[in-house]
């Protein structure tokens, strides 16, 4: 019984660690930690507005990198005779939903009987959704819109 304590105690903190070192790595401060030159090379103004997760007009893509990450998806187009580059992010919200089920089933052995029957049950999906977009022209931002999660 002490080894499977120990074996479960184990289990329990290194999962403990594995959801803190991914929660850090997400973070302004911790791309900036990854990578200080790219930080150091930005403006004071910018790199204030990075420290907080922000970005600004004529910002850097390595300012927006470190404030808001990659993007999940980068495209680009040509508008009014000038290049242009987007990105956009993505965050997952949940829906929460009810599901109906029915089962039904043979039981094995010497006493095998069937069973059957229904029930509801709390299901919850995670649905993608464009949280943010960020528009540079010559290299730097353009403009951007951050977005809510729809309502369902």
């Amino acid at each position: 019984m002490t080894s499977m304590k120990r074996a479960l105690t184990l289990l329990a903190c290194s999962t403990a660690l594995l959801l803190l070192a991914n929660c850090t790595i997400g973070t302004p401060q911790a791309r900036i930690d990854r990578n200080y030159s790219l930080f150091e090379s930005l403006a004071a103004k910018h790199q204030a507005l990075v420290s907080q997760g922000r970005i600004a007009k004529g910002m850097s893509k390595s300012g927006v990198f470190l404030a808001l990450g990659d993007p999940s998806r980068k495209s680009e187009g040509l508008r009014n005779d000038t290049m242009f580059e987007r990105w956009d992010y993505t965050r997952l919200q949940p829906h929460y939903y009810n599901s109906f089920s029915t089962y039904f089933g043979h039981g094995f052995g010497r006493h095998g009987r069937s069973y059957h029957g229904f029930g509801f049950s709390p299901t919850i999906e995670y649905v993608p959704y464009r949280s943010a977009s960020v528009i540079f022209r010559r290299e730097v931002v353009d403009s951007w819109e951050r977005l809510g999660p729809q309502r369902y």
